[in-house]
């Protein structure tokens, strides 16, 4: 790294000796530590050579330095060593930093290559499995209703031919190339008519929302469901984007609920079953009554946590143009071609938080200010899936750790940031 040979704590060890008025002022320490410094230590090597520089100005101006011409000469010629060094050093941070954004580019070139080859394999209809992909309507789609019942969202694919109805879920958006397959199930070639939406649970209801009307679609997707899985969903529903419905409830769960409305007992928070019968009770006590619709306020960590996001997000960008700026004073000086290619590398950092958007934040204050328990967890829901969404982004995304480590000394520390705060968030929404 450092190429002249005057930079050295011998070569000034030498003059210190020759001319014994001449007293070091710590020059000789900062001379020795360049021998201890390795190649990739930029930083510390811009540290300790503005340190020479800085002693060595110090010493040419002293009253030892005007009478001794020969060490005059050796603290000049130094200086101009050190401050050749300190432009070396700057090009090849420079260099390092091009190679960094260029390894992380190309990291997401290939990964971007390899998403688009797993979408044509997709979309050619092939089995991940080798299968013919029957499994797919049948053994597969059960665990996937489970987990809608769990509060997990599903990507839904419907056919229809005239009163038949055949369906699929996937975690995955739907390939086109498996309406064959749905065709193939309902055994018609012509008159198919799909549907694409996803599947949710939704006030105790397994509800398709579907990008096109849905009426009698309810009934005729809960027969394809039995005859496909096995499953025997009560309740299901139907809603289309023109806000139009659809419902399969079956009577005796209606009945069920209604009677359970009617016969649950007034719960009085602190009074015992006793004192309530014996009308014993505190009168300023509020009572609850379950099935009545009563306030119910989120959690502190709820109400303050789209806060937390939006601070987040505002920590990043200071952190990430924090660098910005670090990369393009150090690149000031070289040519316009270097400056504009790495500009346009800078550029595609925003995508950072692009990809981690607001969202969440309003998906949260959503249900911080919802009343009603049940829209409530339905909007905490729709968080849960945005907050998975960003946690597999963080952890998939190469960008995010080249930039922690990046040569300029500018700390990001953008994954233990969102590290923290989504651990937060995820422990707000419960």
């Amino acid at each position: 790294m450092i190429k002249s040979k005057l930079l050295n704590d011998s070569a000034w060890k030498d003059v210190l000796a020759k001319n014994k008025a001449v007293k070091d002022n710590g020059l000789l320490k900062s001379l020795a530590e360049l021998k201890r410094l390795s190649e990739d230590d930029h930083d510390d090597f811009q540290k300790v050579l503005d340190q020479v520089v800085k002693l060595t100005g110090q010493l040419k101006k002293s009253k030892e330095i005007a009478a001794a011409p020969v060490a005059g000469k050796y603290l000049a010629e130094l200086g101009t060593a050190a401050e050749a060094s300190l432009r070396e050093i700057a090009k090849a941070r420079t260099e390092a930093a091009k190679a960094q954004l260029a390894k992380a580019e190309a990291e997401k070139k290939a990964k971007a290559e390899s998403e688009a080859k797993k979408r044509e394999h997709d979309e050619k209809g092939e089995d991940e499995e080798g299968d013919d992909g029957s499994e797919l309507l049948t053994t597969k789609m059960i665990p996937l209703l489970r987990q809608v019942n769990k509060g997990e969202m599903m990507h839904a694919l419907v056919a229809r031919a005239g009163k038949d109805v055949a369906v699929m879920l996937s975690r995955k958006p739907i390939a086109p190339a498996r309406r064959k397959l749905l065709a193939d199930e309902l055994g018609a070639s012509g008159g198919i008519k799909y549907f694409v939406g996803h599947c949710v649970k939704e006030k105790g209801a397994t509800t398709f929302v579907m990008k096109s009307e849905v009426a009698g679609l309810a009934k005729q997707l809960k027969l394809a469901l039995l005859n496909q899985t096995g499953m025997r969903v009560k309740r299901l529903s139907c809603r289309g984007q023109d806000g139009e419905t659809d419902h399969d409830l079956e009577d005796d769960d209606e009945e069920d609920l209604a009677s359970a409305k009617d016969d649950v007992p007034r719960f009085v928070p602190g009074v015992d079953v006793e004192k309530r019968e014996s009308g014993d009770s505190d009168n300023d006590v509020p009572e609850f009554v379950p099935g009545v619709d009563v306030e119910r306020r989120p959690s502190p960590a709820l109400a303050s946590a789209p806060e937390e996001w939006d601070g987040t997000r505002e920590l990043l960008e200071r952190n990430i143009n924090a660098l910005k700026r670090a990369v393009q004073s150090q690149i000031a000086d070289e040519g316009d071609e270097l400056v504009t290619e790495i500009n346009g590398h800078l550029q595609k950092l925003d995508r950072i938080l692009g990809k981690l958007d607001r969202r969440l934040a309003d998906s949260l204050a959503t249900a911080g200010a919802a009343r009603d328990p049940v829209d409530r967890k339905e909007s905490l829901q729709q968080a849960k899936a945005i907050l998975a969404e960003y946690i597999r982004y963080v952890g998939s995304e190469p960008l995010i750790a080249h930039l922690d480590s990046n040569p300029f000394g500018v700390k990001t520390e953008l994954r233990a940031t969102l590290t923290k705060s989504l651990t937060t968030l995820a422990r707000a929404i419960g």
